[in-house]
């Protein structure tokens, strides 16, 4: 007899056998001498597999056993199971109902995978939404003025400091050829 349970549920199943697997993946390449065997192997999944039957009081005892196992296994629910082996961050890979001999009165005969879930403690923070962010203003916004007739990059140089190759670069018109009207940035 053995119990899959998460927090308060529960489902009790008789089991016929218990199966426990273990797999590493090897690496097929040659290995240097002197190499730590450990960083040319990976350990894959864990899986347990049962071979049981639910016993019930009546046909809908048993249904109601069977359908939350597959509520846990569509959920992808972490399981505790205690029997021969006992394991705890399980889940349900696979579920197998076997009808044979026209199926019995007050049981379901089933075989079942389990496979170990390992589950990692993580540093992520989640990022708490504040509201729309207004944007910030440029760095420096610089000063504009609206050209009037007479104005040159000379002119602006003396009156606010600016070096004359800035203010070209800033503008692109040439010396002689400021366009009367328009906004010129000068500082």
């Amino acid at each position: 007899m053995a119990v899959l349970a998460v927090g308060n549920e529960q489902v009790v199943i008789h089991v016929e056998r218990e199966e426990e697997e273990t797999t590493n993946t090897v690496s097929k390449y040659p290995i240097q001498a002197g190499n730590n065997i450990t960083d040319h192997t990976q350990r894959e999944e864990q899986t347990f597999t049962f071979k049981g039957l639910l016993f019930g009081k009546d046909r809908y005892d048993i249904q109601r056993q069977w359908q939350q196992l597959l509520d846990w296994q569509s959920k992808g629910s972490i399981l505790q199971y205690a029997g021969a082996i006992w394991h705890g961050n399980m889940m349900i890979t696979t579920l197998h109902r076997i009808y044979e001999d026209g199926g019995y009165k007050n049981a379901i005969k089933f075989e079942m995978e389990l496979t170990y879930i390992d589950i990692v403690q993580s540093s992520y923070v989640k990022a708490m939404n504040v509201g729309p962010k207004a944007p910030s203003p440029p760095a420096n916004p610089g000063v504009w003025v609206t050209v009037r007739p007479g104005n040159t990059y000379w002119g602006w140089w003396k009156q606010y400091g600016t070096p004359i190759q800035t203010l070209r670069n800033w503008n692109h018109w040439p010396d002689r050829r400021i366009p009367v009207g328009v906004r010129a940035r000068v500082k």
